[in-house]
């Protein structure tokens, strides 16, 4: 039989372990549940039609990918991930294309004073 200690702050400490065991332990099985549903849901996109999955911003091919990715992880963080990266080249290729257009636009301006104006080499 285990004998009370002296030292009560021991016993508080000892306490205070096992629970802290008994979070981490519930973390990692709330961690493991998680992915579990969440394979099965990535697992239901593999049903969607191409115009949902776009919506979305990721591919069948994406879907497929982090289905068959290692069991322990989370596939829709995976898809999360590519989503965003997605998204973000996305915006960066508009942006340049704006910018672009911004740049011909006032070529194309700067041309057309200079057609109307006259410049000096079509005046001599």
């Amino acid at each position: 039989m285990f004998a009370p200690t002296a030292d009560p702050s021991l016993a508080r400490r000892l306490l205070a372990l096992a629970a802290g065991g008994t979070w981490a332990v519930a973390r990692g099985a709330s961690r493991i549940v998680r992915a579990y549903l969440n394979r099965r849901v990535a697992i239901g996109m593999m049903e969607f039609d191409e115009r949902m999955l776009k919506d979305i911003g990721i591919t069948r091919g994406d879907v497929h990918a982090s289905i068959v990715s290692p069991s322990g992880g989370d596939p829709t963080a995976r898809l999360r991930i590519l989503a965003v990266e997605r998204r973000a080249a996305s915006r960066a290729a508009a942006s340049e294309r704006l910018r672009l257009e911004r740049e011909m636009i006032a070529t194309l301006a700067a041309e057309r004073r200079d057609v109307r104006g006259g410049t000096a080499a079509e005046t001599c």
